[in-house]
């Protein structure tokens, strides 16, 4: 499940990119401008929790004050974390801020170890240096001048590996649906209070400007696939089966999502990988292999015992 969830996320790229520069154009502004991003992040967030309230009457049943603590903690962390990642990405370039976006991969083992004293099993070291050395060659980042842009990717890759820890912390503790709900909201009241403070914010969140925006039919296609699959569909498989799973071997899985994004970009727009990228996409893949196989096969020889004893 949480594979698929990486895989409508990595979609979830080209859709937002699409949506964005939409919302941009129609303003006057430049592809870069932080209104577009933001202001689809708030949107479809908003959405997700109207529609996971209306669909799944779980979502709607037992909230407390601890709940909604809960859903503060959580939705704070994606929503700070996603507006990183956008505000980076408009100062650095695509490739360097996917690196350090992906950087989580060594962020979460180091914080298990030092912050939590729960260190991954030693097969997780040799996977996250492998899944490391892939992401670098497939989003082809180069050093270059540590400015603004390449500081707030590396903070959007300490949110989101707090975030991973955290999920895997709270989430037991209360309803997954329940919880998915409030990070919603909280990450919508965040990124649409942000929308405040870039340019032509406050005028893009006027109704009859507002309105103009999503009428678009570039702008609600891409907002309904982006509302549907990386945010309604996504994030409740995280809350659900993530916290089935040690933090490392989720961020592991989660690396596959850059190369589903370069998949399907290259499907839906033609935008081919270079032979680099593709050696470090099959580092990636060979990373989480390995992993499983050998997780599964000591499962299996433990089962084996457990039978030969019984």
């Amino acid at each position: 499940m949480l594979l698929l969830a990486t895989v409508a996320w990595g979609f979830g790229f080209t859709w937002a990119k699409a949506g964005g520069e939409t919302i941009n154009r129609r303003l006057g502004l430049g592809v870069g401008a932080a209104i577009g991003p933001t202001l689809l992040l708030g949107v479809r967030f908003v959405l997700g929790a109207l529609l996971m309230l209306t669909v799944f009457p779980r979502a709607r049943r037992g909230w407390s004050r601890a709940t909604v603590a809960r859903s503060l903690a959580l939705g704070s962390l994606l929503g700070v974390g996603m507006i990183l990642q956008h505000l980076g990405l408009d100062r650095s370039s695509e490739a360097v801020t996917a690196f350090l976006t992906s950087l989580t991969i060594l962020f979460v083992p180091i914080l298990m170890t030092v912050a939590l004293r729960r260190p991954p099993a030693p097969i997780f070291w040799g996977a996250v240096a492998l899944a490391t050395l892939g992401i670098w060659l497939m989003t082809g980042a180069t050093p270059r001048g540590f400015g603004v842009g390449e500081l707030l990717g590396l903070a959007c890759a300490l949110v989101f590996s707090v975030m991973l820890i955290a999920v895997n912390l709270i989430v037991p503790r209360d309803d997954p649906w329940r919880l998915t709900v409030g990070q919603f909201v909280i990450a919508a009241v965040i990124t649409l209070a942000m929308c405040l403070l870039v340019q032509r914010g406050r005028e893009a969140l006027s109704p009859p400007t507002f309105a103009r925006l999503f009428a678009h039919r570039d702008v609600w296609q891409n907002l309904a696939l982006l509302v549907i699959f990386p945010t309604l569909f996504s994030y409740t498989a995280m809350s659900v089966f993530q916290p089935r799973l040690d933090p490392t071997r989720a961020a592991l899985i989660y690396l596959m999502e850059p190369v589903f994004a370069a998949a399907y970009a290259w499907a839906a727009r033609g935008s081919a990988l270079t032979r680099q990228a593709l050696a470090g996409a099959a580092l990636i893949l060979v990373a989480n292999f390995l992993v499983e196989f050998i997780q599964s096969r000591g499962r299996s020889e433990r089962a084996t015992r457990g039978r030969s004893v019984g």
